[in-house]
C-alpha cells in the first residue's frame, strides 16, 4: 500500500486545530499515535490518511475540513459523485460536479477550461489565508484528478500542474509524486491539466461501484497514480516500451491466454485496443513536437504498416495531420517544461 509523509498528516489537521478540535483525539481515532507525527522517519499508509480525513469530516461536520469560512455539509462529495456519474463522458461528469460545488459554496471557485488536447481545472479560494500551507488547495486539485481516474476506470494522464506560489522545497519529494507531471511554480493560477482525449471516454462506473467507493471515501481518491497496480497500467507500460507489440506478445509476456487478457482488461473498463491507441497517440504527439524524426519513421516505430494509416489515425486523435501538428506544436513553438 502507498505511504504518505508525516508532513501531510500534520497539515491536514490544521483546519480542525484552528476550530478548537482535539487533534490528538482525531489522530488516535484514525489509528495514528500522535507521537508518530514527530518522528522524521515515519510514514503513514493511505488507509490511515483516509481514516483521518473522515474523522475530521465528522468532527467538524465539514467536508472542507475547516479551511473555508463556511462548512461544506457531509454528503456533498457523495452527491457530487452521483451527479458526475450521470455524465455521458468523464469530462462532462467533472463539469457537472464542478457546477454543483460552485452552486453549493462560494468559498472555493472551481473552473474547467477546455482546449483541444487538454482540460484544465483551476481553483481559487475566496479566503486563501485560511489555508496558509496550501494543503487543502492541493488536496482539492488532486481530488479532481482522482475523480477523473475513477470515472474513467483507468489513470488519466496529468499533463501539467501550475501553482501561484514558489516550489515547496520542504516537501517537494512527496509533492512531485502527487503531481506526476511537469510543474510550474510562481504561475498566475493554481490548476492542473489532464489529457482531454482520455476524458472524452464514457463514464465506466456503475451505481453499485459508486456505493462501494463511497463506503471507503475518500480512500479511492487518495491513491497515487504511480502506485496503480491494475493490469491496464501494466499493459500500458509494456506498450509504451514497444507500441508495435501484438496482442499475443502482450499476453505471452504477462503469462495470460489472449482471451483471459481481454476479459481481465474488460473487467477494468479497458481494452488492449484502447490502451494501444492511447499509447500511440501520446508517443506520436511527443515525437512530432519534440523530435525531428520523419512521419514515416514515427509511423514505423509505432507499428503502422504504412504512413497513410498512421496519418488517418492521427487525424482522428487530434483533428489535424501530423505535419500540421508539428508546425503548431513542434520545438520552437513553445516552452517545453521538465518534470
Amino acid at each position: 500500500m502507498a505511504t504518505i509523509d508525516r508532513y501531510y498528516f500534520h497539515v491536514c489537521t490544521d483546519g480542525a486545530r484552528r476550530r478548537g478540535v482535539d487533534v490528538d483525539h482525531l489522530l488516535r481515532a484514525a489509528g495514528i499515535a500522535p507521537a508518530q507525527l514527530h518522528d522524521p522517519t515515519w510514514r503513514g499508509d493511505v488507509d490511515a490518511m483516509a481514516r483521518l480525513v473522515r474523522s475530521i469530516w465528522r468532527a467538524l461536520g465539514d467536508e472542507y475540513m475547516g479551511y473555508t469560512a463556511h462548512a461544506m455539509p457531509l454528503g456533498a462529495f457523495a452527491f457530487a459523485c452521483e451527479v458526475a456519474l450521470a455524465g455521458p463522458s468523464v469530462a462532462d461528469g467533472l463539469r457537472r460536479a464542478i457546477r454543483f460545488y460552485n452552486l453549493a459554496s462560494q468559498d472555493i471557485h472551481t473552473v474547467a477550461h477546455d482546449s483541444h488536447d487538454r482540460l484544465a481545472i483551476a481553483v481559487r479560494f475566496a479566503e486563501p489565508q485560511r489555508d496558509p500551507t496550501r494543503y487543502f488547495s492541493e488536496f482539492w486539485l488532486i481530488i479532481w484528478h482522482r475523480l477523473a481516474c475513477w470515472l474513467a476506470g483507468e489513470t488519466v494522464p496529468m499533463l501539467e500542474a501550475r501553482f501561484d506560489y514558489p516550489r515547496p522545497d520542504g516537501y517537494f519529494e512527496e509533492f512531485k509524486y502527487l503531481f506526476p507531471c511537469p510543474r510550474v511554480f510562481d504561475a498566475d493560477d493554481r490548476a492542473i491539466a489532464m489529457d482531454a482525449h482520455a476524458l472524452r471516454a464514457p463514464v465506466r462506473r456503475s451505481r453499485d461501484e459508486l456505493a462501494e467507493m463511497l463506503r471507503d471515501a475518500p480512500l479511492a481518491m487518495m491513491s497515487i497514480p504511480a502506485s496503480d497496480r491494475t493490469l491496464s497500467r501494466k499493459v500500458r507500460l509494456m506498450l509504451a516500451q514497444d507500441p508495435a507489440l501484438g496482442a499475443d506478445g502482450v499476453a505471452q509476456a504477462l503469462t495470460f491466454h489472449p482471451d483471459t487478457l481481454r476479459r481481465r482488461l474488460r473487467s477494468e473498463g479497458s481494452s488492449l485496443t484502447t490502451i494501444r491507441e492511447n499509447v500511440r497517440r501520446d508517443a506520436a504527439t511527443r515525437a512530432l513536437a519534440g523530435t525531428g524524426r520523419s512521419v514515416e519513421a514515427i509511423a514505423a516505430a509505432l507499428g503502422y504498416a504504412e504512413p497513410r494509416s498512421f496519418t488517418r489515425a492521427f487525424h482522428a486523435w487530434t483533428g489535424m495531420s501530423p505535419s500540421r501538428y508539428r508546425a503548431r506544436h513542434g520545438v520552437g513553438q513553445g516552452v517545453e517544461l521538465s518534470a
